[in-house]
């Protein structure tokens, strides 16, 4: 299990319990990796607490808040596991529903397996907001379902994004050019009393520009496109100057042409350069390797001393698109 934590205190305590009721009752061998991506002293306590109480739970602490997605590939360096499940911290994912992404994989042979709510509880902007970004993975992935954080990973390709080095690196599309065989299942939804995402407009404002300018091409052939058809309408518009000019139409001489050169051209222009400026600010993040997270404190001293990708072994188990987190 790989839980990327960033306010969870309230609910950690719960979730670690029941994923253990959960898993063992399945017979598994598994273990529970917390990822501090908070960066506050209150969370890595409740952490060390849990880890203190059962040698199957782990954590890792950040040095400071890298996202979600980041947080979630840290935590694979970390797994062991032949299979890996990711889930948010606030209980909106059961832990009981592991078994139903576990049996999906196991009957289609699939990589990847996407928990999928039968039916979203929460706020109704919240919804549409999710469903309006899913559009960008969903058309990359090429996929005709949502995606959710609620996922199960074999440990083959879970090492294998492991080795990603990305500071904007979005995981469901990675996960989609490791491998094709995803698959997806329905399974429950919880929306605990008093839960509060952290996942603020503003935010999902900026999870949207990061799909479409990071995984994208959309945007350039828009700006293509977009340059064509109004060079287009601007010639076609050209035309009927020179007809009303010839006509007799304008009094006032070389008012129209002149209106209809700037109007066309400056929005061309700043559309174009809008897009590319986009394009740029990425490539110079990427070019001055912005880390993509930094460990400070692992419960673990043998995860201290080897943090890097870790080899699958035989057994063990494993979300903007969570609303658990940032």
């Amino acid at each position: 299990m790989v839980i990327p934590c960033f306010r969870g205190e309230a609910s950690l305590p719960e979730l670690c319990d029941r994923l253990v009721r959960a898993l063992e009752a399945r017979g598994d061998t598994f273990e529970i990796i917390l990822v501090d991506d908070s960066a506050r002293p209150a969370l890595w306590t409740c952490i060390q607490g849990l880890c203190a109480g059962d040698g199957r739970i782990r954590g890792v602490q950040l040095m400071r808040n890298y996202g979600q997605h980041n947080a979630t590939v840290r935590g694979f360096r970390h797994a062991r596991g032949r299979w890996v499940v990711t889930l948010d911290e606030d209980l909106q994912n059961p832990p009981e529903e592991i078994a139903a992404l576990r049996a999906r994989a196991e009957e289609t042979d699939a990589d990847v397996v996407y928990g999928i709510p039968q039916a979203r509880q929460g706020p109704g902007w919240r919804t549409w907001a999710s469903r309006l970004i899913m559009v960008i993975p969903r058309r990359v992935m090429q996929v005709d379902f949502d995606i959710s954080a609620f996922r199960l990973i074999s440990g083959p390709v879970a090492a294998e994004v492991a080795r990603s080095e990305r500071h904007d690196i979005i995981l469901d599309i990675y996960l989609s050019w490791v491998t094709d065989r995803i698959r997806s299942t329905p399974v429950r939804h919880e929306h605990p009393e008093g839960l509060r995402s952290s996942y603020t407009l503003r935010k999902l404002v900026q999870v949207f520009f990061n799909l479409l300018f990071n995984y994208a091409t959309f945007p350039l052939r828009l700006a293509s496109v977009g340059g064509v058809v109004l060079s287009a309408l601007s010639g076609l518009a050209g035309v009927a100057v020179l007809v009303s000019k010839f006509t007799g139409t304008i009094t006032v001489p070389g008012w129209a042409s002149l209106a209809i050169a700037v109007l066309f051209s400056s929005g061309v222009t700043l559309l174009g350069v809008g897009i590319l400026s986009e394009y740029v600010t990425r490539i110079f993040l990427q070019i001055n390797q912005k880390p993509q997270s930094v460990v400070r404190a692992v419960t673990d001293e043998r995860e201290a001393r080897a943090p890097g990708p870790r080899p699958t072994g035989a057994a063990a188990s494993g979300s903007p698109h969570g609303h658990g987190h940032r």
